[in-house]
């Protein structure tokens, strides 16, 4: 019964979160699945920091204080780039995705985010996760995304984050959103399915380097998000919920919700 209800808990975030398969859907929060504040996928447009709920529309994020949960107050607004879509925390820092670039700001003192860094890209679809200050980036041509060619995933160094480097670039067939936990990144990539990395860092700091190793291929899985936490994976395409064992390759469906 307790993972049953983990699993509908999870899912139900992923569902709040998620748009489906033609818009802005489901983000982060930088916590573990067994968290009370739950965990969303790469594409949300909001996360919970502490007592702290931040979310973005195109060129606003907006701070509330959830403390009293039956009393949510709002706090502030920060004026933001035009054309951002996703947001997600890591450390004492916000990631926000947008079709220019990725937007670094400060939230050390989490009422008052300042800008720290933007890496600039493509004109593209942005959804971003980040571990190990590594940002994993997927650059898509799809039909929202003002982006007719460039399908790409982008590896940036973020140790110092106001300095963000790229490490290195993979093409994609048309990425969406993505999901990393411990060393395995899990990518969904348009008609083309769900792709499975190995994660080898070497070096430190500013100069770690990521080599990336496919090691699986799910191109029967159609998907638009995932959230990927202590061997499990929640697959959301709009249309239906899957969820996967992945201790051993190749995954295990565990369950469906429609």
């Amino acid at each position: 019964m307790k993972k049953i209800t983990i699993t509908v808990g999870v899912s139900l975030l992923l569902l709040l979160a998620s748009c489906g398969g033609g818009g802005s859907s489901a983000s982060s929060a930088d916590v573990k699945l067994a968290s009370p504040q739950g965990q969303a996928g790469s594409m949300a447009r909001f996360s919970i920091v502490g007592d702290y709920l931040y979310t973005v529309n195109e060129n606003q994020m907006n701070l509330f204080d959830i403390s009293d949960a039956s009393s949510p107050q709002s706090l502030s607004k920060v004026h933001l780039p035009w054309d951002v879509e996703t947001l997600f925390a890591y450390k004492e820092y916000l990631y926000i995705g947008a079709s220019s670039g990725l937007y670094i700001y400060d939230n050390s003192i989490p009422t008052q985010p300042t800008s720290l860094a933007t890496f600039t890209h493509a004109q593209s679809c942005d959804p971003v996760v980040v571990a190990e200050d590594i940002a994993y980036v997927t650059l898509s041509s799809g039909s929202n995304c003002m982006n007719n060619s460039i399908n790409r995933l982008e590896v940036i160094n973020v140790h110092d984050p106001k300095a963000p480097t790229l490490i290195t670039t993979v093409d994609m067939w048309q990425p969406t959103g993505l999901g990393i936990d411990n060393n395995t990144l899990f990518i969904c990539d348009g008609d083309s399915g769900l792709k499975i990395f190995d994660l080898n860092h070497s070096g430190e700091g500013n100069k770690t380097d990521v080599k990336l190793s496919a090691i699986g291929h799910e191109s029967a899985i159609n998907c638009y998000d995932v959230i990927a936490s202590n061997n499990h994976l929640i697959v959301s395409n709009g249309k239906d919920i899957r969820q996967f064992d992945y201790s051993a390759l190749p995954m295990v469906e565990l369950g469906r919700i429609k």
